[in-house]
């Protein structure tokens, strides 16, 4: 999936996050799963890099020879769950950054996954958050000629800011760290970092 693919299917989803949101509006029971939030953005991916055999690899290495390389695009895919406060948000995070391009003739694509279980915290209640998450987590290799994907566990810190726009309705700036662990041996990633700044969207019930 090329960049302006990945742009048009998020944009998509948050659409659909929105106009789900707005239709769910009329209920208002105090039961806790009444209050939920849905989110989703996009931005540019830094950082990117895995490490084999104690030595680290950023993607842009791997991909320095390739044709037609892409932009290392990050995606937060999904972000959703419910309030267990005003302050504190506990939830699903779904995330991606991945780069491709054209080795020897073939298509090439790096990626690492993050789904985690995450919270997030908003000292006063809006504005301002703080987030981190922990859970599973996998990075696809593939340069072409092979092709290769680790499982393993993902960590996630991150901060950003929530700008109201509408009625529950909210724009979001968003700055994540992660690192993953698989494991590897002699020829599979030991562990993988990457960094990535979002704009999104998030829908607070």
């Amino acid at each position: 999936m090329n960049s302006s693919r990945r742009i048009a299917a998020v944009a998509g989803l948050s659409c659909a996050i929105a106009g789900f949101a707005t239709a769910a509006e009329p209920d208002r029971s105090e039961n806790p799963w009444s209050h939920w939030y849905i989110g989703s953005g996009i931005g540019p991916g830094f950082g990117a890099k895995y490490k084999v055999n104690g030595r680290w690899i950023s993607f842009d290495d791997e991909l320095q020879t390739a044709t037609d390389r892409t932009s290392l695009v990050a995606l937060n895919i999904v972000n959703a769950g419910i309030a267990l406060s005003p302050n504190l948000l506990v939830g699903l995070s779904v995330s991606a950054v991945g780069q491709g391009g054209t080795l020897a003739g073939k298509d090439a694509h790096l990626q690492i996954n993050n789904f985690l279980a995450a919270l997030t915290w908003f000292p006063a209640e809006k504005g301002f958050f703080l987030r981190g998450g922990v859970g599973l987590a996998n990075i696809l290799i593939d340069t072409g000629a092979s092709s290769d994907r680790s499982n393993g566990f993902g960590i996630l810190v991150g901060a950003g800011f929530a700008i109201p726009v509408a009625r529950r309705h909210n724009i979001t700036f968003t700055v994540d760290y992660s690192r993953q662990s698989y494991g590897g041996s002699s020829t599979r990633p030991d562990s993988s970092e990457f960094g990535a700044a979002y704009l999104g969207y998030m829908y607070r019930r």
